[in-house]
Formats: C-alpha cells, structure tokens, sequence
C-alpha cells in the first residue's frame, strides 16, 4: 500500500541563536599605496578573529579610505553606523581606537553612537569590549585611549621615517659629524682641519696603533676633540672608526634590527676610500676576537 508523503519545506535559518552577527570596520587616512596594504592587513586580521570564534558570524566589512582632517567624510561609518541601529549587527570589531577616530573626541562621539544603537565594541589591538551598559566606560576609554595614542603616535613616526628615507628626504641624510660642515643649501661638506684629523685616525688605526695610542698621539700634536677638549676619549675614535659616512655613504635607520635600513650612495665628498674603511672593520674585529683569546 502506497503512503502519502508529506514534504515540508524547512526555511533557512537567517541566523542562528546565540550567534553574534559581527561587522568589521577598518579605516585609512590616505590612498597611498602602504595605507591600502594597511586597509587589506586589517580587514584579513579581523576577519581570520571572527571565523576563529564559534559564537560569531561575519555579516559585513565597512571600510572608509579618506583624510585625516577632522570634518571630513566617513561614508562606511555611517553606514555601519546605520545597520547597528537597524539591528543587523550585535558587534562590532575594530583593529585599534586610532583606527575608530583621528583623534579623542571622534573616538568617544564614535563609542558613544554604538553604544547609543545596543551594540557591542570590541578593539583588538587594546583587547578592550565596551559594553553599552557599562558603568565603567569612562574608565576604560580613557585607558585604552592613551594606550592607542601612544602606539599610534609610534607607528606614524616610524612610517613617517620609512617614508622620508626611501625617497631621499630624510634629514638624517644630511646630518653633520666630525669632519662635515652643512653649506648654504643644508648639504655636507667637507670641514678641511677636521677631515685632515679622521684621515689620520684611520692611518694610525692601520698602521697598528691601538685607540689609547692614537689618544696619545692627538694630545702630542694638540689636536683639540669635537668639544673642544685636549683629550680625546676612547669612544670618540671608535665612532670615527665605525662611521660609514666618512665614505660618502650613508645608512640610517638602522638601529632597529626589525626593520629595514636605508643606504645613500655617493651622498657627499669622502672622506677616506671604502677599501680603508673596509680595512678598518677587518682589524677592529680581529682585535675584539684577539682579545677574548686572551
């Protein structure tokens, strides 16, 4: 005998109770090439964080590329701002509070707005939720505020930095050493007497003398220091010994053994040849490996 069947069509489930229906926002303040790498490393964070959690559902990204003038136009922060209210979103997740503002007061009108709408904030980089019923927001902000600034501000000097050194800017191109003088237009020159005195430093090194000698010997002939002391200290020669800028090329920015540095070929008159220099680094090392034998 031959059953009726009754199929009943079961609708999709829009969203799942329990789950968090999440919107990422990421922002930029210029077009720049480095700042929508920026945009792109956000958003690919943010959204590795989401799907990595079992209560959350990614439901939009908003993301504003424009100036960092206060006034101006935030077009996907409004409309984030508008789907918070008409409750498609619990939860919203920002890189960091430089990113929700450009400066305090945006980033509290900005809290204030989501908070106003029922929805929860959450800021990665400060691991810092502001709950809209918080009684302790004030608190919160503003710790977490200082704490953005403060490694916001980093941030922009170090990309300022990277920026300025890689098309030749930067000033610490031109800065002055022993043996350097600045003309009329802010370039490296030579400073005649001075560059006489690091010649003669790297001949002596070479020739064999240690950096006591060479003390010696400056103080014999009355060669004043760059204070203009009698004496010269023992880290004095060694900067002079160690600076590359005495071959006409510079490299800065390289103190930060995490980051890259930048080289100026030929940026000013030499002072002495590579090859001494070269030379100079060689027995420095063989002396330091000498006397650790010893």
């Amino acid at each position: 005998m031959e059953k009726n069947l009754k199929i009943e069509v079961i609708p999709a489930t829009r969203h799942r109770p329990g789950i968090l229906k999440v919107g990422i926002y990421a922002r930029v303040s210029t077009a720049r090439a480095t700042q929508l790498r920026s945009l792109s490393a956000q958003v690919s964070l943010l959204t590795q964080y989401v799907y990595q959690r079992n209560d959350m559902l990614l439901r939009d990204v908003y993301m504003d590329v424009g100036s960092a003038k206060t006034g101006a136009s935030r077009m996907e922060f409004l409309r984030l701002l508008q789907d918070c209210k008409s409750r498609k979103l619990d939860y919203v997740i920002v890189k960091s509070m430089s990113r929700f503002g450009r400066d305090v007061v945006e980033i509290v009108e900005s809290i204030r707005l989501l908070q106003g709408a029922g929805v929860k904030l959450y800021f990665y980089q400060e691991k810092t939720e502001i709950d809209p019923s918080s009684e302790e927001l004030e608190t919160s902000l503003e710790a977490a505020i200082i704490q953005s600034e403060n490694e916001h501000r980093s941030e922009n000097i170090k990309i300022g930095l990277k920026h300025k050194a890689e098309n030749g800017t930067n000033g610490l191109y031109r800065k002055p050493c022993y043996g350097y003088k600045k003309d009329g237009n802010g370039n490296l020159t030579l400073n005649i007497y001075q560059s006489t005195v690091v010649q003669l430093i790297y001949e002596l090194y070479l020739a064999g003398k240690s950096e006591a000698g060479i003390i010696e010997h400056l103080a014999e002939k009355k060669i004043m220091t760059p204070r203009g002391k009698e004496r010269w200290c023992k880290k004095a020669i060694e900067t002079i010994l160690t600076n590359e800028k005495y071959t006409g090329n510079v490299i800065i920015l390289k103190s930060d053994v995490n980051r890259a540095s930048y080289c100026m070929s030929n940026a000013h008159e030499a002072i002495i040849t590579q090859e001494m220099f070269d030379k100079a680094q060689e027995e420095m090392n063989r002396r330091a490996k000498r006397k650790k034998k010893a």
